[in-house]
């Protein structure tokens, strides 16, 4: 509790919750975790921590919350110091007003600005799609900040060349972009979600449990506001100036252009080790959860200082 309070005092944040249990699922046991939340850059963040040692910062993808790491977390924290916070606008943050600002630039600070608040110099990350991304432009910008890099599928389709044999996964990407457009113009949150899972997770909305459907609805705002925010586009050129540990990871069951973004992220960075998780889409973390965790956790351990 007392990280919770030193930030009460430096944030004026609302506090910390109590410790909960949370079951794991994957290995039968339940594990501590502390809830609290923090003001950073005039917004609040909430988050979620767990277990001692090397910390291991982990960072969300869209249309989900710090919940996407339920099945991550208590494997994680028997070994490391676990950060799970929800990104700005994410539930049970506050939902976006009319100037939310959900920039790659300004998630970037938010995670600086909590790893200053949490006294924590440097850490490994672990980011999914958006949160890859935002992880990997980090690494760019704080590299003394960075001890290792898992990228679950990052969100970085600026390393795919614009070539005739990449046509089809740009139009694609395109396509998504389009269809997206016209049904948050809906404003229906279920076709919203059930539209993007079609395309990145076929059969998880229908497959997935109540709790999972609750995270992914809850959080359709927060979504369109990571869906329609400036990205600067992160090259090959970039990827090649990370200097880091990095493992990165894509679903045989995800889209071919996901797939590919991911195989060629780890080509151009010098060292970094491509794994494919069988049976898994986009959202591997929630769908192949052993299989997602035993190549984190090894990865982890093998990069542990």
């Amino acid at each position: 509790m007392k990280i919770c309070i030193i930030m009460l005092l430096i944030f004026f944040a609302a506090g910390c919750n109590p410790a909960t249990k949370v079951f794991d699922t994957n290995q039968s046991t339940s594990v501590e975790q502390k809830r609290g939340k923090i003001i950073v850059n005039g917004v609040t963040i909430n988050y979620a921590e767990a277990g001692s040692g090397p910390t291991v910062i982990l960072i969300h993808g869209s249309v989900s919350d710090y919940r996407e790491w339920t099945y991550l977390i208590a494997p994680l924290s028997r070994h490391y110091h676990v950060i799970a916070y929800s990104r700005r606008y994410h539930s049970p943050n506050p939902s976006p007003g009319p100037d939310a600002d959900a920039s790659l630039d300004r998630q970037m600070d938010d995670l600086f600005e909590i790893m200053k608040a949490m006294r924590i110099s440097s850490a490994h990350m672990v980011g999914h799609s958006f949160g890859g991304a935002i992880a990997l432009s980090f690494t760019l910008r704080h590299p003394e900040m960075v001890e290792s890099l898992v990228l679950a599928e990052p969100a970085v389709s600026g390393v795919i060349s614009k070539t005739p044999e990449n046509d089809t996964l740009l139009k694609e990407s395109q396509n998504l972009r389009a269809r997206m457009r016209e049904v948050f113009a809906s404003g229906n949150a279920e076709q919203i979600v059930k539209t993007y899972a079609e395309h990145v997770a076929p059969g998880d909305f229908e497959k997935a449990t109540p709790e999972e459907r609750k995270m992914l609805l809850e959080n359709v705002a927060a979504f369109q506001q990571d869906f329609t925010s400036q990205r600067p586009s992160f090259t090959c050129d970039d990827a090649q100036k990370i200097n880091v540990p990095v493992l990165v990871l894509a679903g045989d069951q995800s889209p071919m252009g996901l797939q590919r973004i991911a195989e060629t992220t780890a080509k151009c960075i010098k060292g970094a080790k491509f794994i494919k998780i069988q049976h898994a889409t986009h959202w591997m973390q929630l769908d192949q959860p052993q299989a997602f965790n035993d190549e984190v956790l090894a990865f982890l351990v093998q990069n542990k200082k």
